[in-house]
């Protein structure tokens, strides 16, 4: 969690701040232990509650991983839910969705889908091919490759990726963990290049 100079501020704080503005003198006391501070306390409370707020609004919901007051907020900014959603999404998995779209500015390489899986929590790499051409290769399989090769990539991924619940997340009705590939292929397969052909090999 982020941490604003605002997060450290206390409801005893508060209390303080509304008894200094309090008139001085002997019927205008700042002991804890009496009415008044009881009233400047009660007024506070109000003051601190609307300041929790804010500090939950800066530290936490300001972020789009641990969002979730705003998140349909910051889901509709960026176009989600979309056809590349599970149904019923737990927290973590909708967390995963929104930072891959964010991380999703646009490219053509590899390394781009690899950068765009690891945002959705998935470890995979790519493989590409060289067509066959004179000089390369030496009756290897570079030899036999046709040209259309150069345009196939195969997305390696494990056999299995679990998505765990954040904590809290329980509260929300969510499963303590879930598997699911098939917002990789999805997703991968919205964003690839037009002229690619994916496919993808689990283990």
């Amino acid at each position: 969690m982020t941490s604003t100079p605002f997060s450290g501020y206390t409801a005893a704080g508060f209390q303080r701040a509304v008894q200094a503005l309090l008139p001085r003198g002997r019927a205008w006391p700042r002991a804890l232990d009496t009415t008044l501070a009881n009233v400047a306390g009660g007024i506070s409370d109000t003051f601190f509650g609307l300041h929790a707020e804010m500090v939950q609004l800066l530290d936490v919901e300001s972020d789009p991983a641990q969002t979730v007051q705003l998140l349909p907020d910051w889901e509709a900014d960026f176009g989600l839910p979309d056809p590349c959603v599970a149904p019923n999404p737990s927290l973590a998995q909708r967390h995963a969705a929104l930072l891959a779209k964010i991380a999703g500015i646009g490219g053509q390489s590899t390394e781009y889908l690899i950068s765009v899986a690891a945002a959705l929590g998935y470890t995979i790499t790519i493989t590409t091919w060289t067509p066959a051409a004179y000089g390369i290769g030496q009756y290897g399989v570079a030899d036999y490759l046709g040209a259309d090769w150069r345009f196939a990539w195969r997305v390696n991924a494990p056999t299995v990726t679990v998505t765990y619940a954040k904590y809290g997340a329980a509260a929300y009705g969510d499963p303590f963990w879930s598997i699911s590939d098939t917002a990789l292929e999805c997703r991968l397969r919205a964003i690839g290049p037009a002229y690619g052909i994916l496919w993808f090999k689990y283990g």
